[in-house]
Order: structure tokens, then C-alpha cells, then sequence
């Protein structure tokens, strides 16, 4: 069975993405680090689209985090061929201000993560000669935005590595798009 997986599904601009790809048929696997608002949305999905809904509560921020949801995926027969990539955070504060811990986190999760899912379910999408991957960047990605600095540079990065990946995964029917 083929689903759609999207991070930071519970609130947000995640959870419109899941709500769309229900509308459009896909069997959703939503994650998020937020358990009762995952059960919210599958209950909707579920009673206004009629398609399964597959929820995963983790911390995607953790080293081994996005390894852990490809083999879930892989060992509950989840086909993934849409790879949504939105979990993220943002702190307002200035650099000298921030927690270390702080941007180890936002760097993990924004980076670190998403490269690793789309390395992942990238390489079985290739395989398969089809899917799409959706990056979600930010307009801080353009321009230095002073009391984010380390948000816009991980969006930043983001952007540049949708593009790169597009070119490397196109040929191949996988199709890559950075919001």
C-alpha cells in the first residue's frame, strides 16, 4: 500500500499537507512529537477521506530518528512515495543568545533529518522510477534575517539541497520541490 509521509503533520501548515494528500487519496503516515494532536488528525482524516492513517509520535530531532521511521516504515510494508519534509522549529533570539542544546536541535531537525529521510526514501523512490519529495524551505532562505540567523541558515540549506537533489533524482522519475 502506498502512502504519503509527512513530518510536523500535527499542526500547521503539516497538517494541511495531510489533509491535501488525504483529499487527493494518499494514505497518510503523519509524524509529529505531538501524540494527542496526531489522534486528532487521524480521527479526521479517517472519517472525512475514508484512507488509512498511520501516525508515528518521535522526537525526529534525535540522531537515529530519521533511520528509525525508514525501517518502520520498511517493516510495516509502508510504500512512501510522497516524502513530505516539514517538521521544524523556530526560536526567535539572537545567536550569542540561543542555548547551544537549542541549535543542535534546530540544526538536527531541519538538516540532519531531512537529508537522511530523503537519502533513505530517496534511494528506494529511484528504485522504483517514481515519487516526489517536498522540502519545505522558508523565505528566510533568501535574504539574512537578523534574530533568526540559525533558522534562515538551515532554510537556507534546505533550499540549496531540494535543488541538487532535483538534479541527481529527476532522471529518474522522482521529482523534488523545495516550498
Amino acid at each position: 500500500m502506498s502512502y504519503a509521509l509527512i513530518t510536523g503533520a500535527s499542526s500547521g501548515i503539516g497538517r494541511c499537507y495531510a489533509k491535501e494528500m488525504a483529499h487527493r487519496g494518499y494514505n497518510i503516515v503523519a509524524v509529529s512529537n505531538q501524540e494527542e494532536a496526531l489522534s486528532n488528525l487521524r480521527s479526521e482524516l479517517v472519517s472525512a477521506y475514508d484512507v488509512v492513517v498511520e501516525t508515528i509520535c518521535c522526537d525526529l530531532a534525535r540522531e537515529e530518528a530519521a533511520q528509525q521511521l525508514y525501517e518502520r516504515c520498511k517493516a510495516e510494508g509502508w510504500q512512501v512515495d510522497v516524502l513530505i519534509c516539514n517538521a521544524g522549529m523556530l526560536l526567535f533570539s539572537t545567536l550569542v543568545h540561543t542555548e547551544p542544546a537549542r541549535l543542535n536541535t534546530i540544526i538536527a531537525l531541519h538538516c540532519t533529518t531531512t537529508t537522511l529521510l530523503c537519502r533513505y526514501f530517496g534511494e528506494d523512490m529511484k528504485r522504483r522510477g517514481a515519487g516526489h519529495i517536498l522540502i519545505m524551505s522558508s523565505a528566510t532562505a533568501w535574504l539574512p534575517y537578523p534574530t533568526i540567523s540559525h533558522y534562515a541558515a538551515t532554510k537556507a540549506y534546505l533550499k540549496s539541497f531540494a535543488s541538487s537533489l532535483w538534479y541527481e533524482l529527476h532522471r529518474y522519475g522522482v521529482t523534488v520541490l523545495a516550498v
